[in-house]
């Protein structure tokens, strides 16, 4: 834990802090950039978008919270994806990785099959704990550190959310720091329009899986306020040796309150949260013949792994109107996230000698060594060591954007933003030492707090961006810029775990300018269009002056066909890194030092598709329905992607190893693709989701995939059937994984991981 002095060296002048939270009030947020969420989708500026993308509200796609500002499609450069909250309804996954499944450009690892720390990139940038994405929620930071330590150990739970959106491309450049893949914002739920109002949602499952969330919440007059309860858990789909349970208890609760003057033009919002986490998840993955034989196995040596967080989050913000040309917002933001994650970190032999996990699972002179993992009881000498990855993370920040319309008939639009952001890491970490004993793990002696890591990572960051839109006809030209300034720095403790003196220290300064221009043209005006973006990407490089930032040139071309009946995008991209960014952490298959190091040069190129329509409107069936209230949307999204490093070099990250010109980047599905289908009738509902992705390099190479080095291809079936028995209640139940399908999903960080097998579940959700 951080103590009080240190606590105030990190974050000084709280006072002055104090101050700059409350007098946000003088302008709120994005709170998702552009106001609350049902009244954006009902009549945001960006309806030709939601329309173009959603002939059916049931598949609607499209993209309103990172707007940015923009009036219309025309005026975003780049990607843009959104899932609505019908969408995500019909979906009801808690679990992020099968959400995103449904978008185009993502890039997905599965790690622990609930997703609570899932592995996020976009367009071949990397999956690594989603550091390299810019993850927000309601257009906030999210990641516990986004600029120190990006590594998002901590992710919103999709469960509570009523949107998800996605930015590629040029467009990205507004939300930094990290702008080489793309840009995430997960929406929450808004404050309810009537005086009064609330739902209730219950749900249980197989593996004792259980959730349950509440919202409710009002307006009277200028006020307006939501309270919410989340609450998920699970037993687990493992069966650990020693017969303990391997799930999981999560808990949010989130308030709002929000109040608008009387003129209109003045709104503050604040919002809190907090939530808590206890799961038994380890990084203890299975030999290759111990998965053959039982894929969901956890060896005994994983029983003492368990993470524990916790995590608070408060914004306090003001919109401000002051005419029909020109609206700014503000926020101010502080969040705090602890945790420790407990779990077996390597194996000591009679020598002194420490034995890799990895290589214990992989290497078949080391049978005595896995024995010991699967419970045979330890010789004397021999230790396994448990470490506590504990860490404690802050950040806190002011972010300030305005829009300002200018023009006659064909209105063009200034857009810019300023955010001044500062965050930290705290390692205080440690091992203990067990030993097996007849199959259960016995302490042999604990570690001192502060051995195994005893550091600070911190960041000071000045970030603004400035984009115009100009309207010329039928194109529209949207150039813009984004600057980063920062200084990140480590302050290491060493072997004086009181702290007492200065440690040794390091600081890397940078100053960066990222170029974008998007180019948008009606080819058939309200029916089809074509766009292009080209922007500068940047990934921070870490505290040590000797590792050199990551930047990227990113290309796409893309088109967009619009009709009643059918909408469809497709986008060609390709990027550009130099000086690629690898980060050393446990979870990728490193040492877990944490450290970022440079890696060549890549290159990532490829193709997404999306279409959206109603078989009934496009077949003509839609004729025999009379009262117009049955529908069949199919949504369909397909990403190519071939990344490959384009610089031979050698390093000791056991993912890259020796790289050859040519190899392909590891844990990158080629191919991936979802199709969702569902059959709307007035009281019932009928849902098909198939999600599927090739197989994945886990080591780079080229050539013929190896077995030993890649997962497996896979392609799950997802059903569900919805019953609504009155105006308020709503009956659902469905199976995950129909076919009960076994596959790898990951062979790191130590040894094969399995996707989650069949599970049923029901429930019913009510609503007043």
């Amino acid at each position: 834990m951080i103590s009080a002095p240190l606590r105030h060296a990190l974050f000084p002048q709280v006072t002055i802090w104090s101050w700059v939270l409350t007098l946000c009030a003088v302008g709120y947020t994005q709170d998702a950039f552009d106001g609350r969420v049902e009244q954006a989708m009902s009549k945001d500026s960006l309806d030709v978008m939601t329309q173009m993308w959603h002939a059916l509200p049931e598949a609607e796609v499209g993209g309103i919270a990172l707007a940015g500002g923009a009036s219309d499609a025309s005026e975003i450069p780049g990607s843009m994806q959104r899932l609505s909250s019908k969408t995500l309804r019909q979906m009801s996954y808690a679990d992020p990785i099968r959400t995103l499944h449904a978008l185009a450009g993502v890039n997905l690892v599965a790690e622990d099959g609930f997703g609570l720390r899932p592995n996020i990139g976009m367009r071949g940038s990397g999956t690594e704990r989603s550091s390299r994405i810019t993850l927000m929620e309601d257009g906030v930071l999210m990641a516990p550190a986004p600029y120190a330590a990006p590594s998002a150990y901590y992710f919103p739970t999709m469960a509570r959310m009523e949107g998800v959106e996605v930015r590629k491309g040029g467009s990205q450049i507004a939300f930094g720091p990290q702008t080489a893949g793309g840009a995430l914002n997960l929406v929450s739920s808004a404050i309810p329009e009537a005086e009064v109002a609330g739902r209730v949602r219950l749900e249980t499952g197989s593996f004792r899986n259980q959730q349950m969330h509440a919202l409710v919440g009002g307006r009277d007059g200028q006020w307006g306020y939501s309270l919410e309860f989340m609450q998920l858990g699970s037993d687990g789909f493992k069966s650990l040796d020693t017969g303990e349970d391997t799930g999981f208890e999560k808990t949010d609760v989130v308030a709002k309150l929000e109040w608008t003057s009387t003129s209109g033009k003045h709104t503050v919002r604040m919002k809190g949260a907090q939530s808590g986490e206890s799961s038994r998840e380890t990084y203890l993955g299975l030999a290759e013949q111990d998965f053959a034989s039982n894929p969901f196995r956890r060896y005994a040596a994983s029983a003492k792994d368990l993470m524990i967080t916790d995590h608070a989050h408060v914004v306090v913000g003001h919109e401000f109107n002051p005419t029909t040309r020109w609206s700014m917002t503000t926020e101010g933001y502080q969040t705090w996230f602890g945790r420790n994650w407990y779990k077996l970190d390597r194996v000591v032999d009679s020598t002194g000698a420490k034995l890799p996990l990895g290589d214990i699972l992989t290497d078949p002179s080391m049978t005595e060594a896995l024995g010991w993992l699967q419970g045979a009881s330890t010789p004397s000498g021999v230790g396994l060591d448990v470490k506590a990855n504990n860490r404690q993370y802050g950040a806190r920040g002011v972010q300030h954007r305005g829009r300002w319309t200018f023009g006659g008939d064909q209105q063009h639009r200034l857009t810019y933003g300023l955010r001044a952001h500062e965050d930290f890491m705290d390692r205080f970490q440690w091992r203990d030492r067990y030993a097996m004993v007849d199959g259960q793990m016995a302490l042999v002696a604990a570690g001192d707090s502060g051995t195994a890591g005893n550091r600070i990572e911190s960041a000071r960051a000045l970030a603004g961006y400035m984009r115009a839109a100009f309207h010329v006809g039928a194109w529209a030209f949207t150039p813009g810029v984004r600057h980063e300034r920062m200084a990140l720095s480590r302050q290491d403790f060493g072997e004086d775990l009181e702290r007492l003196g200065e440690g040794t220290q390091r600081t890397n300064n940078l100053d960066v300018w990222l170029p974008g221009l998007g180019v948008h043209v009606d080819l058939v005006p309200n029916l089809w269009t074509a766009f292009a973006g080209v922007h500068r990407g940047f990934v921070p490089p870490g505290s040590s002056p000797d590792t050199e930032p990551e930047f990227s040139n990113h290309l796409e071309v893309g088109t967009r066909w619009s009709s009643r009946m059918l909408s469809s995008q497709v986008t060609l991209f390709h990027s550009e890194h130099q000086n690629l960014l690898g980060a050393n952490l446990t979870a990728s298959g490193g040492d877990g030092s944490g450290d970022l190091f440079n890696g060549g040069a890549s290159r990532a190129q490829g193709v997404e598709v999306e279409a959206v329509g109603d078989v009934l409107e496009l077949t003509g069936a839609s004729a025999f329905f009379a009262d117009d209230q049955h529908h069949f949307p199919v949504r369909v999204s397909y990403t190519y992607t071939q990344a490959v490093f384009t610089e031979a070099f050698e390093s000791d990250f056991e993912p890259w190893g020796v790289v050859d010109e040519g190899d392909a980047l590891p844990y990158l599905a080629p191919h991936q693709f979802s199709v969702a289908a569902s059959w709307e009738a007035p009281r019932w509902s009928y849902n098909l989701n198939l999600r599927g992705m090739s197989a994945m390099r886990t080591t780079a190479g080229q050539g013929d995939l190896d077995p030993s080095e890649s997962t497996d291809a896979m392609a799950i079936l997802d059903a569900a059937v919805r019953w609504k028995s009155s105006d308020h209640v709503e009956w659902f139940a469905g199976v995950t994984n129909v076919f009960n399908d076994v596959y790898v999903v990951a062979r790191r960080p130590y040894g094969l991981r399995p996707g989650m097998p069949r599970a049923l579940r029901a429930g019913a959700s009510m609503t007043f």
